[in-house]
């Protein structure tokens, strides 16, 4: 809805005109006070307004009777209701504390009972309206919820207990897990991935996955979350070379088997299944690999550069611990066997040290992860092929879904309130935020 030019102008000219008259009884005023006292009266203006609108708007919509919206009629027809009573109720609104009177209605086929208005404007009695839940929950995935209280104070002048918060950020997160579900569910429906095989007909070129896992630190234990992140390889403005770009995280506390299914439904989502090549970035971890083998048998598997180098770093510092320039030399001379995709050297040059007694655990460590990963290794081909050969965008997302909201210090979650938060925050750093916002609250 749109206020006229002609309200805004007669309210500003009665503010105009009630704070001239107290300029010309001499009071003084500076700009902070101005501000902060127009903040105040268009509070008390909103928190009047919405109770007469919502009174107005019960009235004439609903009158004396209602549909009964769960009971129908032999003749498919709905039952006509009448109201029995009209009730008060408190909400509170971006402008504060707000009272209204609607109707109550009593259905004698179905027993139930219910206020017409609540139920199609989504106020909920005691409780915060949609808008200004929305907020709140919006404070709660940037910042710890004590925290989040201060900024709401400031920034809309209410006082909303941390427990509120934190109820809205977690209502927000179940609408994920609701999405989430119905994916889930699409996309193990065979008919429905054959409908979209056929129906979709600019299928993507390229799409690249990444997956890790972060610890979260709750009540009794640490538990990982894992992540995955789908996203392309694409240029924007004032970047000359490729970067990930269209990126959308997903994150679960649930086993890696669990996991792996959100982990394809989330990729069905972004059209992975239709893409001509998918390509997969990730750690080492052999957890990761056996849910890419299962899902995405002929994905493209690199194993990310850096943690590669981690391997071979910690090689030449076992073999030169009191040295830094002389393992720090063995470091990049062996990288470079790495960076050209030799890994049958580098593993023999591994086995020759195996036995050292200060390097031979790290030469081991290596060789292994060398080994199980030789395939993944190819650094040579992949950088011939314009492939990114590092998963800093799965990395990021640990950092910003986790690390910086979850791990607050002096933080202990439970697993639900630790997902329902996480998730939550997974919504905003996708740019879902206004999508699922307007969304009915999840059961």
């Amino acid at each position: 809805m749109e206020f006229s030019t002609k309200t805004v102008i007669a309210t500003r000219n009665l503010l105009v005109s009630e704070i001239k008259q107290q300029l010309m009884e001499g009071a003084t005023m500076d700009a902070c006070e101005v501000e902060q006292s127009l903040r105040q009266v268009f509070q008390e203006i909103g928190c009047e307004t919405l109770s007469q609108v919502w009174e107005m708007q019960d009235e004439i919509a609903h009158d004396r009777e209602v549909n009964c919206p769960r009971a129908e009629d032999r003749r498919n027809e709905k039952h006509k209701v009448r109201r029995i009573s009209r009730r008060s109720a408190q909400v509170t609104s971006v402008f504060g504390e707000v009272n209204y009177v609607r109707g109550y209605y009593h259905c004698e086929t179905c027993q139930q009972r219910w206020h017409a208005l609540d139920e199609e404007t989504g106020l909920k009695p005691g409780q915060a309206t949609p808008k200004l839940g929305e907020l709140l929950a919006f404070a709660g995935v940037l910042v710890p919820f004590e925290k989040a209280q201060e900024v709401i104070a400031r920034y809309l002048m209410l006082h909303i207990s941390a427990n509120t918060i934190r109820s809205e950020t977690q209502a927000m997160g179940a609408k994920q897990q609701v999405q989430e579900e119905r994916w889930l569910e699409q996309s193990q429906d065979l008919e429905y991935l054959q409908k979209r095989w056929r129906e979709i007909q600019e299928k993507p070129q390229q799409v690249y996955g990444s997956i890790d896992g972060v610890f979260v630190p709750l009540k009794e234990e640490w538990m990982e979350a894992k992540i995955v992140s789908w996203y392309r390889a694409g240029k924007s403005y004032g970047r000359e070379e490729a970067h990930a770009i269209d990126v959308h995280s997903y994150v679960s506390l649930d086993k890696a088997a669990t996991f792996g299914k959100l982990m394809w439904a989330a990729g069905v989502e972004h059209d992975a299944d239709l893409a001509e090549e998918v390509v997969f970035v990730c750690d080492g971890a052999a957890w990761i690999w056996n849910l890419v083998e299962t899902y995405y048998p002929n994905a493209v598997q690199i194993v990310d550069w850096y943690h590669a180098c981690e391997y071979l770093a910690a090689v030449g510092k076992a073999l030169y611990p009191h040295d830094d320039d002389q393992a720090k030399n063995w470091f990049e001379q062996h990288k470079e066997i790495l960076w050209e995709g030799e890994t049958d050297l580098l593993i023999n040059r591994c086995q020759l040290i195996k036995g050292h007694p200060t390097a031979g655990e790290a030469a081991r460590k290596a060789i292994t992860y060398f080994t199980n990963n030789q395939k993944r290794l190819d650094y040579a081909l992949f950088r011939q092929q314009g492939f990114f050969i590092g998963s800093g965008t799965v990395e990021s997302s640990c950092k910003q879904v986790v690390t910086m909201r979850l791990k607050a210090p002096g933080a202990r979650w439970t697993q639900r309130g630790a997902l329902a938060t996480a998730k939550a925050r997974t919504v905003w750093l996708n740019g879902n935020w206004d999508h699922l916002a307007a969304l009915p609250l999840a059961a």
